[in-house]
């Protein structure tokens, strides 16, 4: 029983010897040049606008103008269209939309509702 786990202990000892041994070439690994890639894209920055708009409780829906709209603040003041860019007057409050031009434009609208 010894014989068998000291051969046994041995064989693995082999398999784990002949396991780490590199029979690999070495490689040589090239060393980078120095040189940068160009870049040739421009960033162009988005330009901001702001317009304060003053809206009365009982007007009609207005549409405006833009590309994508995202309501920032709503304090439920307005009800803003999601298929088209419609704000409809309905409590005293504010409302804060973002409206994308196109062409890195964007309009910051704020509604403001009174009576």
């Amino acid at each position: 029983m010894k014989k068998k786990i000291l051969a046994g202990l041995l064989t693995i000892s082999a398999c784990f010897a002949l396991g780490s041994t590199s029979f690999a070439a070495d490689a040589t690994i090239p060393t980078p040049t120095n040189s940068s890639p160009s870049v040739t894209s421009e960033v162009t920055p988005y330009v901001y606008y702001e317009k304060d708009i003053y809206l009365k409780v009982g007007d009609f829906g207005s549409e405006y103008s833009g590309i994508t709209w995202n309501v920032i603040y709503n304090d439920g003041s307005t009800i803003v269209g999601t298929d088209r860019f419609v704000v409809t007057p309905v409590e005293p409050g504010i409302t804060v939309v973002s409206a994308e031009m196109g062409n890195a434009v964007v309009f910051l609208f704020r509604f403001h509702v009174s009576y």
